[in-house]
């Protein structure tokens, strides 16, 4: 799919990107946990999980600037070593306003690497392999998110250098930022198609499918880790059959993303983007009928996990079989400003709404959600 040295490139990039996720999918985790044992309520670790958030939407929008003035690879390093710092300064500090700074700091720091993580994969794959080499580096990414919460379990019986463990993790991903080569993409025929200066609205108006299937994905994600386990539990099913189907759910999400990618690459990502939002919305509704069927039920959470895991992953191939160069950069700035605001404003909508209607609300929310994605993709320009 790619030559050797390009090869080269993508393992350095996807290894560091991938070590990054075991470090997020350990420090949220950790944060929340540490905070419960000193004795503080759940509203403050919301408040940690916004400062967050806040410093997210930051470094999403300072990251194009930053990276056409000081280059790529040294933003990443930079942003390396910052997220690393402001988890380790955790096991320094006691009070909560500092607690809050350090969170938005590691938010500002780690918004930037995953924009210029995605946008780097995006330069290097042409048009016709893009979609099985993206699938890879998702999926590189998720499983290794995955592995985050195993390091937590691990480093809180240290608990006076857990931090310390966790911000070290970071720092392994330096050598494969500094080894991959920082320079354009080879110049493909097609490459003139590609618009390498439009602007953020302009991305929003010609490729909606991008934000939205972004957005319908982060909702789903959250939603899903938060609120799925009380649906099966409402239903009659054990503790432990509730935490199992979150597996299931991201196991699909985990292992599916490469063949979304094939069927990309093999029939069009617009195509196969619009088949993953009408199978969303043809499955969602489903959910509570498919829990009462044992064996069905696990293929049917299974299924769902990886078609909306594919719904993000061809975001970010379309992000690259659209754009280049500075307008690259801006659209993987909106996925991951997108990601941010949907991650926060879905689970909360979701909430509002089992409260009022039970937990069967769940399932509409997300229905809407990935309704909006499906006009959103009827709307975009059939490039492909």
């Amino acid at each position: 799919m790619l030559e050797a040295h390009v090869w080269r490139d993508f393992v350095a990039v996807t290894f560091s990107v991938a070590v990054l996720g075991i470090g997020v999918g350990s420090t949220l985790p950790l944060t929340a946990l540490v905070l419960t044992a000193r004795g503080f309520a759940p509203d403050i670790v919301g408040w940690m999980v916004a400062a967050l958030a806040l410093g997210g939407i930051a470094g999403v929008l300072g990251a194009p600037a930053a990276t056409l003035r000081f280059g790529r690879r040294r933003v990443m390093l930079c942003c390396v070593v910052t997220a690393a710092g402001s988890v380790i300064a955790l096991d320094c500090v006691d009070d909560l306003s500092s607690w809050a700074a350090l969170r938005a700091l590691f938010g500002a720091a780690m918004a930037p690497l995953f924009v210029l993580g995605e946008a780097w994969i995006n330069t290097l794959p042409g048009d016709a392999v893009r979609g099985r080499v993206v699938a890879i580096y998702t999926t590189s990414f998720t499983l290794c998110q995955v592995a985050g919460p195993a390091l937590t379990n691990a480093v809180i019986q240290l608990p006076d250098r857990a931090f310390l463990l966790c911000g070290s993790v970071f720092l392994l991903g330096i050598p494969g930022i500094a080894l991959a080569r920082d320079t354009a993409a080879t110049p493909t025929a097609s490459a003139s198609d590609k618009d390498a200066a439009a602007s953020w609205l302009t991305i929003i108006r010609i490729a909606p499918a991008i934000i939205a299937g972004a957005g319908l994905f982060a909702a789903f994600d959250n939603i899903m880790l938060s609120f799925l386990p009380l649906f099966v539990l409402d239903h009659g099913l054990s503790q432990s059959r509730a935490l199992t189907a979150v597996v299931i759910v991201f196991a699909g999400d985990a292992t599916l993303q490469f063949a979304a990618g094939y069927l990309a690459d093999r029939f069009g990502r617009a195509r196969v983007q619009r088949w993953s939002g009408a199978a969303i919305a043809v499955l969602l509704p489903l959910l509570p009928a498919m829990i009462a069927v044992p064996g069905l039920w696990e293929v049917y959470l299974y299924t769902l996990g990886g078609v909306a895991g594919s719904v993000y992953t061809l975001s970010l191939v379309a992000s690259g079989e659209r754009f280049s160069g500075a307008a690259l950069l801006r659209a993987s700035g909106l996925i991951a400003l997108t990601w941010n605001v949907a991650s926060s404003v879905g689970p909360a909508a979701t909430g509002m709404a089992m409260r009022f209607y039970g937990s069967d609300a769940m399932t509409i929310v997300l229905w809407f959600m990935a309704l909006g994605f499906v006009l959103a993709t009827r709307a975009e320009p059939r490039a492909s």
